[in-house]
């Protein structure tokens, strides 16, 4: 969901074109394979897009002169001919910003032009109203900005994930009951008013799974399902390289699927909750990272407690969405999920000796600040890709 006066609110820094467009359609072609291969010559993007060479040339010159791309100093082999230089996205000419508004805390995430995190910085709340959640992350973006010199026209938008659902198609969100304020509200417009920033908002699973697209190891795949273990149990739908929002953007609800007398939610409150009873004190699930022993007492519990759901839910994803691999994220820690991974079974039919093609099962790359970090793609991926 994104706010209606995105256009309005852009930075001086960029110059919109016909119809309102930051990039048409031609050039957002090429700005695609530039991002997603990071380095490549003139002739690669002719072969790639299809567009004939002397229009690449021309706007490869203009998106030059506006500083969007630049000409590296690297030659790159090429089979059908000469080598040519390298043609790489220019990190300085935008940045964009991502807030996660988490249960009992908000983080932000900084990213340059290429996709690169250049800044992440988590903070815990006891008070997550809404006015002091825009006051913190003001003071938060204040701060980066001056620290990493980031001039505020150089800004394309903000990203927001929270933990909630749309419940119509006007952008408002039925929150986590402790998001309270700010449950059935216009959040793209108090967040977008606040900053005078392009703003778009998803939930926090399907923005760490656009995170993981562009930052972690779903960058490997075109389509994927992520599997967000979190405080709650959620996740997020890739396909083709794009995220998946659904007729009101709750794609990838993976914890819809386990009827909740039957199948208990794979989530990080009730590993808390049974480690507690097993005299093993966590403060905060984001701590879990860091601080996480795969033989504290109480963690074989909730394995056993969760794996019927985790085989479930991937069984489903599996046979639904036919994803080249399923990704284990959110806050879980890395050796939680690789456990988790080795216990899972996809079930499929057994014909003449063999399954369907299996998705792989992989823990995702980003340690800390998935929600952030995917949020901040929203803009990138909106305006550029």
């Amino acid at each position: 969901m994104f706010s209606l006066n995105n256009s309005n609110l852009l930075r001086s820094g960029f110059e919109l074109g016909k119809g309102e467009k930051l990039f048409q359609d031609i050039e957002r072609d090429i700005i695609k394979v530039v991002f997603w291969e990071k380095c490549v010559t003139q002739s690669h993007i002719v072969s790639a897009t299809r567009i004939p060479q002397q229009t690449v040339s021309r706007l490869l010159k203009s998106l030059t002169q506006h500083g969007v791309i630049v000409q590296t100093d690297t030659l790159i082999p090429n089979k059908k001919g000469k080598p040519g230089f390298g043609i790489a996205l220019n990190p300085d000419y935008g940045f964009t910003f991502g807030l996660a508004i988490l249960l009992d805390a908000i983080s932000l995430a900084v990213m340059d032009f290429t996709g690169k995190v250049v800044y992440t910085h988590m903070q815990l709340m006891s008070d997550m109203s809404i006015n002091n959640v825009l006051k913190c992350a003001q003071k938060l973006v204040e701060d980066i900005s001056a620290e990493r010199d980031i001039s505020s026209e150089k800004v394309l938008g903000m990203g927001v994930g929270i933990s909630g659902f749309f419940s119509s198609m006007d952008g408002k969100m039925n929150t986590h009951h402790m998001l309270e304020e700010w449950s059935q509200v216009d959040i793209i417009d108090i967040v977008s008013q606040h900053f005078q920033l392009p703003t778009w908002v998803v939930n926090d699973a399907t923005g760490a799974a656009a995170g993981e697209g562009v930052a972690g190891i779903g960058r490997e795949y075109k389509n994927f399902v992520y599997m967000f273990v979190s405080a709650a149990f959620g996740g997020g739908i890739v396909n083709n390289g794009d995220v998946l929002r659904g007729t009101y953007g709750n794609a990838g609800e993976l914890g819809d699927m386990l009827p909740p007398k039957l199948y208990a939610h794979p989530n990080l409150e009730l590993l808390k909750r049974i480690l507690k009873k097993n005299g093993v004190a966590v403060t905060s699930i984001y701590d879990l990272h860091d601080n996480f022993d795969p033989d504290w007492p109480g963690v074989e519990e909730w394995l056993f407690k969760v794996q019927d759901s985790f085989d479930l839910v991937a069984t489903c994803c599996s046979a639904l969405l036919d994803a080249e691999a399923i990704i284990i994220g959110g806050h879980i820690p890395k050796e939680l999920a690789e456990k988790v991974i080795a216990r899972t079974e996809v079930y499929a039919q057994f014909r003449r000796g063999a399954k369907r093609p299996m998705p792989k099962l992989v823990v995702s790359n980003i340690d800390n600040f998935p929600v952030s970090i995917g949020a901040a793609t929203l803009p990138f991926r909106e305006l550029c890709l």
